[in-house]
C-alpha cells in the first residue's frame, strides 16, 4: 500500500523568510546524507565456488559471465556482514586448506596466504573449473578441455597435463599426494598414481553433465552429475547407479563424510542424503528458483550453497532447511511498495520480489508463483505486512504471458490469480486486503487494461477507461485515484468511471503519487515531470535538471512540498518547495545506472533502485 501522507497546513507568514530557511536547511541536510547501497549484497554475479571454513565463515567465487571479470567474497559472521574484493579474471573455484592459505580460479590462478587480504595473480590459463589442494603446497585443478593441472609450490606455478578423454574436465580430487580421481562432463572418469603428473581412463558412467568426484579413502567415492549419482568402494573400477528423487539435476555436491551429503542444482534443486547415500531426500523440488552451483559443507550442522545472480544460502541444521544469508535479488530492481519503515518489497527480474522485515538491512529472495528465471516482476502493492499483489510479465519461448499473483504471508509464497497472453503488468495498488488494482499494457498489438478486485482476487472486473498502455496506478484511498500510461485519467468512485485529465496519447507517464487530494506529481519519459495543487484538474511542468532525454521512473509525494524522483542515469533529486526548485544527489556506486523507482517513508528516509541494486537514503 502506498503510505498516504498527510501534513497539517500552516499559517504563511514572511514567506520569503521561510522559504530561505528551508533552502538552507535543505542545503545541510543534504551534506548530512547517507545513501547505502542495501542489495546485492555481496554480489549480483554468478556464484560458483564456495569454500566453507567454519558455521560462520565462508568464501565464494563469483564471476560475470559476460564479461571477464570476478569477486571474491567473505564473510565471518555467517553473511550478516561481507569483504568484497574484485578481480581482473572470472573466477568460478575456491579452496581453503586454512584461514589463511586460499586458492582460486577460473580464466585464471589466484592465490592468498594472508587469509585473502591480498590475491596474488599467478598466471592467465583459462576455463578452469574445480580446484582442490591437500595441504599449502600441493594442489590440483580440472578444466580447459580434457586437461588436469597440478602444483608443488602452493600455486606459484602450475603445470598442464593432458587426460585420454574428449570433453572438459569438471572436477578433480586427491585422497593424498599421489593418488587422484578427475571427471569430465560426458562421465569418463580417470586415475593418477603420481600426484597427477599422468592419468589414465578408469571407467565411464551413464552421464552426459558430470560435475563432481570426491573420495573418502582410496577405496570408496562419489560421482555425481545432472540425475547420475554414481557410487565406488574399489578404487573406481566399478560405479553403482543411486536412486535419486525425481526430477533431481544437480550441478553441484559435497559429502562431509561417508553418511553425509548435499547436492544442488537446477532451479532452485536440493537433495541430501544421511545414510551414505542408501537414500536421497528431496530439500528443495525443481522450481522456479535460481540455479544452484555449488555446496560445501564445514561442519555435520552448517552447509553453504551458491548459485546465479548472487544466491548464496545456509542451513545450519545439516541441509534439513536453508535461509539466504545475501541480501537482495536477480538482476534490476523494479517497483517497490512499503507499509512502513521496517517493511518493504521490490519486483526484480528472475522471476522474483525481495522483501525486508529489518529496514533493509536485509532483502529476503522469493520466487512469485506463475514466474520462472525469465520472469520480470514489475510491480509489487501490499494492504499490510501479509497480504499483497506481484505482477509483471513471463517469458517463454514464443511468446510471454501477463500474470498477477498474490501473497498472504508477506511475500513468502504466493499464488497465481491472473494470466494474460501477450501482455506485461506495469503497476498494482493495493488498498486494503480485499481490494486492489492491476494496471498493464499488451506487448505487440497495443492498448492495455485496468483491472479490479474487491474480494482478494477471486475476481477480477475490468475498469479500463480507455483503449490504452498502462504504467501505474495510485489510489489516496477506496474512492479516489488516478492511472497513467500514455494519458492520465482520475476517478472518484473506485474505478467505476474515470476522467481524462491530461495526455494526447503521446505521452508516456510512467508513476503517479499524491500526498493529500490536491497536491501531487507525475512522472514520464523526456523529463517528463508535472505537477498539481488542485487534484489534477491542472498540470504544470517542471524542470528538474535531469540530463537530456533522461525518462523520470519514480516519484514520492511526501508532503504537499517535499518530493522525490529518480531516473536515468543515476538522477535522483528532492523538492521541498512544490517543485519550485529540485536539488539532485548523487548515490555512489549509482551514477551511471539506470533507476526504476523511489519510495520514501519521509521526507529523508527511502529507497531507490534500478540497475542494479537498491540503496537506502538515512
Amino acid at each position: 500500500m502506498k503510505a498516504l501522507f498527510r501534513s497539517m497546513k500552516g499559517v504563511l507568514i514572511l514567506a520569503g523568510l521561510i522559504y530561505l530557511q528551508s533552502s538552507a536547511k535543505a542545503q545541510e541536510e543534504a551534506a548530512r546524507a547517507r545513501w547505502t547501497k542495501q542489495a546485492p549484497i555481496p554480489t549480483s554475479f554468478g556464484v560458483q565456488g564456495v569454500a566453507a571454513l567454519s558455521s560462520g565463515d565462508c568464501w565464494v567465487a563469483a564471476a560475470a559471465f559476460l564479461d571477464n571479470v570476478g569477486e571474491l567474497a567473505h564473510t565471518t559472521d555467517a553473511g550478516h556482514s561481507w569483504t568484497v574484493i574484485s578481480v581482473d579474471s572470472q573466477v568460478t573455484s575456491i579452496a581453503f586448506i586454512d584461514p589463511l592459505h586460499g586458492w582460486a580460479a577460473g580464466n585464471a590462478f589466484f592465490h592468498t596466504t594472508d587469509g585473502g587480504q591480498t590475491w596474488i595473480k599467478d598466471n592467465n590459463f583459462g576455463s578452469i573449473l574445480d580446484i582442490f589442494f591437500v595441504d599449502t603446497l600441493h594442489g590440483w585443478a580440472a578444466g580447459n578441455g580434457a586437461v588436469n593441472y597440478y602444483t608443488v609450490d602452493g600455486g606459484l606455478h602450475w603445470t598442464g597435463v593432458s587426460a585420454p578423454g574428449d570433453s572438459n574436465m569438471t572436477s578433480i580430487f586427491f585422497s593424498d599426494l599421489l593418488n587422484g580421481w578427475s571427471i569430465d562432463l560426458n562421465g569418463q572418469i580417470f586415475r593418477s598414481k603420481d600426484g597427477g603428473r599422468s592419468w589414465t581412463l578408469k571407467a565411464t558412467v551413464n552421464g552426459f553433465t558430470m560435475q563432481m568426484i570426491q573420495f573418502f579413502d582410496s577405496l570408496e567415492g562419489w560421482a555425481i552429475g545432472g540425475d547420475a549419482f554414481y557410487h565406488t568402494t574399489d578404487r573406481g573400477n566399478t560405479w553403482t547407479k543411486a536412486t535419486v528423487p525425481a526430477n533431481t539435476w544437480a550441478y553441484g555436491a559435497h559429502f562431509l563424510d561417508r553418511l553425509h551429503g548435499i547436492a544442488v542444482g537446477e532451479a532452485g534443486n536440493v537433495v541430501r542424503t544421511v545414510n551414505g547415500g542408501a537414500t536421497w531426500q528431496r530439500i528443495q523440488p525443481q522450481g522456479s528458483g535460481q540455479r544452484l552451483w555449488n555446496v560445501k559443507y564445514s561442519d555435520v550442522n552448517t552447509a553453504f550453497f551458491s548459485g546465479d545472480n548472487g544466491a548464496i544460502s545456509r542451513s545450519v541444521n545439516g541441509g534439513g532447511s536453508w535461509a539466504s544469508i545475501q541480501s537482495g535479488g536477480a538482476g534490476v530492481t523494479h517497483k517497490f511498495d512499503f507499509v512502513d519503515a521496517r517493511h518493504a518489497w521490490a519486483g526484480q527480474d528472475a522471476g522474483e520480489i525481495v522483501y525486508t522485515l529489518n529496514g533493509g538491512r536485509q532483502w529476503v529472495r522469493a520466487t512469485v508463483g506463475g514466474f520462472d528465471a525469465f520472469g520480470k516482476i514489475m510491480a509489487v502493492a501490499f494492504a499490510d505486512t501479509s497480504t499483497g499483489w506481484a505482477g509483471g510479465s513471463d517469458a517463454f519461448f514464443g511468446g510471454s504471458n501477463g500474470i498477477v499473483s498474490r501473497s498472504s504471508d508477506g511475500g513468502k509464497t504466493w499464488q497465481v490469480q491472473v494470466v494474460i497472453s501477450d501482455f506485461t503488468f506495469n503497476g498494482l495498488e493495493a488498498i486494503d486486503p480485499l481490494t486492489a488494482f492491476a494496471v498493464g499494457g499488451f506487448d505487440l498489438v497495443g492498448g492495455g487494461v485496468v483491472l479490479r478486485t474487491v474480494d482478494g482476487g477471486l475476481f477480477w472486473q475490468d475498469v479500463t477507461p480507455a483503449p490504452a498502455g498502462f504504467r501505474d496506478v495510485f489510489f489516496l484511498d477506496a474512492t479516489t485515484g488516478w492511472v497513467g500510461g500514455s494519458s492520465l485519467y482520475k476517478t472518484t468512485n473506485g474505478g467505476t468511471s474515470w476522467t481524462r485529465q491530461f495526455g494526447d496519447d503521446s505521452t508516456e507517464f510512467t508513476s503517479i503519487s499524491f500526498s493529500d487530494s490536491q497536491n501531487g506529481w507525475t512522472v514520464g519519459f523526456n523529463n517528463l515531470v508535472l505537477h498539481t495543487t488542485n487534484g489534477g484538474q491542472t498540470w504544470t511542468a517542471q524542470d528538474v535538471g535531469a540530463p537530456p532525454l533522461t525518462a523520470i521512473n519514480g516519484v514520492t509525494a511526501v508532503s504537499p512540498t517535499t518530493a522525490w524522483i529518480t531516473g536515468w542515469n543515476g538522477f535522483v533529486a528532492r523538492t521541498t518547495n512544490s517543485g519550485q526548485t529540485w536539488r539532485s544527489e548523487t548515490i555512489p556506486g549509482a551514477e551511471n545506472l539506470d533507476l526504476e523507482d523511489a519510495v520514501f517513508v519521509d521526507g529523508n528516509t527511502g529507497w531507490v533502485g534500478g540497475n542494479i541494486g537498491i540503496w537506502q537514503r538515512h
